[in-house]
Parts: C-alpha cells; sequence; structure tokens
C-alpha cells in the first residue's frame, strides 16, 4: 500500500501593498484642489477691494441674521458695497482712456439712489457704477445730452451744462430752470448717502456781462451757489459740499468757440480721499510771515 504523505497548506498573508488599490487617495485630493480654489479665491478678493470693502463684508457675514428683516449677504443682491448691482455683471464701456474714462456712453440696468448703502466711493469700479447711476437719472429726466460724466484719478467728475435747446440758466441769470432743478433734486439722495466731498464750481461763456459792477465772475459764483442751495435743500448734509468755486470763462469747456453754450456749465467733482486731503491741506499751509523778513509759512 502506498504510503500517503501529510499535505500541508501554508496560506500566504498578502500585504496591504499587494491590496487592490481604493478610491480614498481621490476623495483626499479632491479635498485639497477644493482647499487651494478657494485660498486662491480669498487671495483675489483681498487684492480687488479695499479695507473698508472687506471690514464690512466681515461685519455683513457676522451678524447676519434672518430676523432682522435685510437681505442675505450670501446672495448676488446682498453685497454690502455702496453701489450694489443686484448681481448684474459690470459690461464693459466704451472707450479707453489712461487717464480719464468718459462713461456717458454706459448702458446698464437702471440702479437707484435707494440702492446705495452710506459710504464713501473710493475704487474705479465704484465709481463707474455710480456715474452709470447717474447718467440714467439723466436719461429719464430727458437731460442725458446736457450731462458730462467722466471718472478721473481726483474723483468723479459731473459736468452739467447748456444746450441748444435747453439752457440750464436763463441768459444773464443765476436761477435755475426747472428742469436743472428737477434733476439735481433727483441726484440729491446720490450725494447724501455717498460721503464724498464735493466741490461745486460755476462757469460762463467768454461773452461778458452787461453791467459794470456785476462780472462774470460774480455770475458763476451766484450759479453754483444756487446749486449748493438747492441740493441743501433736498437732503444733502450741508458738511458734504467742501468748496464752491467761481471760474468765470477761465476754464471753457469748448476751447474752441469760447462764446458757445457748452461752455456755460455747472460742474461737481466727487472727491477721492487723496483729492480731499491734497485740497485741505491747501488750505492749511498758511500764509508766508513777512516778519523780519522770514518767508517761514505760519502755522
Amino acid at each position: 500500500m502506498r504510503n500517503q504523505g501529510t499535505v500541508i497548506v501554508k496560506r500566504k498573508s498578502r500585504s496591504k501593498a499587494e491590496g487592490s488599490h481604493g478610491g480614498a487617495w481621490k476623495v483626499a485630493f479632491a479635498d485639497f484642489a477644493l482647499a487651494m480654489m478657494a485660498l486662491f479665491m480669498v487671495l483675489w478678493l483681498l487684492a480687488v477691494s479695499s479695507e473698508q470693502e472687506r471690514e464690512e463684508v466681515a461685519t455683513q457675514l457676522r451678524d447676519y441674521s434672518v430676523l432682522d428683516g435685510q437681505g442675505s449677504p450670501y446672495l448676488l443682491g446682498g453685497t454690502p458695497f455702496p453701489a450694489d448691482l443686484k448681481g448684474q455683471p459690470l459690461a464693459q464701456i466704451p472707450g479707453q482712456a489712461s487717464m480719464m474714462q468718459d462713461v456717458s456712453l454706459a448702458t446698464q440696468p437702471m440702479l437707484r439712489p435707494e440702492d446705495l448703502r452710506p459710504g464713501r466711493v473710493e475704487s474705479t469700479q465704484d465709481k463707474q457704477r455710480l456715474a452709470m447711476m447717474i447718467s440714467q437719472l439723466a436719461e429719464q429726466q430727458g437731460m442725458n445730452d446736457n450731462l458730462q460724466l467722466n471718472v478721473v484719478p481726483e474723483g468723479l467728475r459731473i459736468q452739467i451744462h447748456d444746450h441748444s435747446d435747453k439752457p440750464m440758466f436763463n441768459r444773464g441769470s443765476a436761477r435755475l430752470v426747472d428742469e436743472f432743478e428737477r434733476l439735481l433734486k433727483a441726484m440729491a439722495p446720490i450725494f447724501t448717502k455717498v460721503e464724498n466731498r464735493l466741490v461745486i464750481s460755476g462757469h460762463t461763456d467768454s461773452v461778458r456781462y452787461v453791467s459794470q459792477h456785476y462780472s462774470n465772475w460774480d455770475l458763476s459764483g451766484a450759479r453754483a451757489q444756487n446749486v449748493r442751495q438747492l441740493l441743501e435743500m433736498s437732503g444733502v448734509p450741508a458738511g458734504r459740499v467742501l468748496q464752491v468755486a467761481a471760474m468765470a470763462d477761465q476754464a471753457p469747456f469748448d476751447l474752441e468757440n469760447p462764446t458757445s453754450g457748452d461752455n456755460r456749465r455747472v460742474e461737481l467733482m466727487l472727491l477721492s480721499s487723496d483729492a480731499e486731503q491734497l485740497l485741505l491741506r491747501l488750505f492749511e499751509a498758511g500764509l508766508p510771515s513777512l516778519d523780519n523778513g522770514d518767508l517761514s509759512v505760519k502755522r
């Protein structure tokens, strides 16, 4: 009889490295990619926003409650910026300039002064949004041909001037016609909420005033003062206007035709912080002292 040996079965343990590959690494990689995307988004927001905007956003996100009746800051329409686009993207404005950009031709869905939040407007984008709002108000009033808006390094320049069909003032008068009064009253809520200071300047054409005791200097100053008074009566705080200037015919809008009606205008400059501080320093510098031949500056 054949001798059968003992059969020994040896089970070899399988190491983890030899096992089938799972999907855990994919989950970890997806988490890493999401974290990097969030990091890049935060860095981009820090680069394009001002410190005031970042503080406002942080306050809105931290203190938001569904019980306070305000819109959610997590929605596009709840962005806590001075000019709220209600989630609408900012369209490319026709034309391009290095130091000055004309935004009078910009067309956007209607932005209402009620959508503004109190605060300053400093970034170029917010100035453009504000210019669009003012332009659309003028179009509603049928005064878009009398309005020109420019975003400049010093702020937002708003020029309201005569037109061949619609004079801003009666000839030789400082009294605003009714259409321009309505336009300024419609713009007043904007200047009430936007806390940038204003410089109001009056301008005339080169035609001399007929009176010996009243000149284009007096006329342009009176027109600028009437605009200031109308804005204040419409709710703009008195301290919002930093300066009222009479320019007579010294800064014509139409250089080639100094008698043109376009030169008869009132300009409102919404000052940036740098321009406001520069103007204040100009008047705080004092006058040179002539005591003992010393030309040092008085303080």
